[in-house]
């Protein structure tokens, strides 16, 4: 039996070093991603026996998930499983732990499309080179050659005019949004603030477009590892014409050219975040499957 406690700020030591210790680093288990958004998701966590975490959510999208930690150095997967009873049902099982297990009788997998994280090579979008970048080239071009623009690293002493932009670019898409879409937007406005607060406390970087001194877009990113940079946030005004497409090409040329890879999240099976992400080429899908026990 799994004894679920609720996540806190003090368990971020303890966490992470399950995280650091997974093979595969998704941007949805790190220790931010479940923190910053425990207030809309909260996130209660169980240890079995040292070797891995399990997690369960509550709010919309309730249910167990994970596991987080070094899931090819466990010896007892019979034990490690006997904590579950025949029907529950796990979520965003990485596609590594799905081919240890996949040939045990007593489970079953289902591909989980939505919740795959994409993920790019930063020299790839750091070049836009070829007919496939070809659109957005263009794009970045629109606006660096149509626009008096300067970039900025996002630094704490731009933290009130950051949520300023925010504030402003929410009421905006808020005329347009039903109330469920307008509550998530709030949910995402205090993850935001949750990641200015404690800025020093994670590897973030951030970066911002200016026009005549007014912020037109921004970008913050965690250091998931020494090769990995996740995109948590990136807003612009999109009445400038390849805004987001040149926040994300002058984010990663100045302040990511040091990673190889660059994760832009899952699409939550939305159609039009799909085909935006899509259209950036991804280089590799983290897969993840729903793992229920028969």
């Amino acid at each position: 039996m799994l004894n679920f406690r609720k996540l806190t700020w003090q368990d971020k030591d303890f966490y992470t070093r399950f995280y650091e210790e997974s093979p595969v680093h998704y941007a949805e288990y790190s220790f931010f991603c479940l923190w910053g958004w425990s207030h809309a998701y909260p996130i209660e966590i169980a240890e079995t026996d040292g070797d891995l975490l399990w997690l369960r959510s509550g709010g919309p999208l309730a249910g167990m998930f994970g596991p987080c930690g070094n899931w090819n150095a466990v010896k007892d997967w019979d034990k490690e499983l006997s904590c579950f009873s025949s029907g529950d049902i796990i979520y965003d099982v990485p596609a590594s732990v799905m081919k240890i297990l996949s040939s045990r009788e007593n489970l079953r997998f289902t591909e989980d499309r939505d919740q795959h994280e994409y993920v790019y090579a930063v020299k790839d979008l750091t070049a836009l080179k070829g007919k496939a970048y070809a659109h957005k080239r263009n794009r970045v071009r629109a606006f660096l050659d149509g626009y008096e623009w300067d970039y900025y690293p996002i630094k704490p002493d731009d933290f009130a005019e950051i949520m300023e932009f925010q504030e402003s670019w929410r009421a905006h898409r808020m005329l347009t949004m039903n109330q469920d879409e307008a509550e998530s937007l709030a949910d995402e406005d205090t993850a935001i603030r949750n990641a200015l607060e404690k800025w020093e406390d994670f590897n973030f970087k951030g970066g911002m477009l200016k026009i005549d001194g007014k912020i037109v877009a921004y970008t913050i990113a965690e250091e998931l590892d020494p090769e990995n940079l996740d995109v948590c946030f990136e807003k612009a005004f999109s009445e400038y014409a390849g805004s987001y497409q040149a926040i994300n090409y002058m984010f990663l040329k100045e302040q990511g050219s040091q990673y190889t890879w660059v994760n832009r999240e899952e699409d939550m099976g939305e159609p039009g975040l799909r085909e935006a992400k899509l259209s950036y080429n991804p280089s590799m899908m983290l897969e993840k499957y729903q793992m229920e026990i028969l």
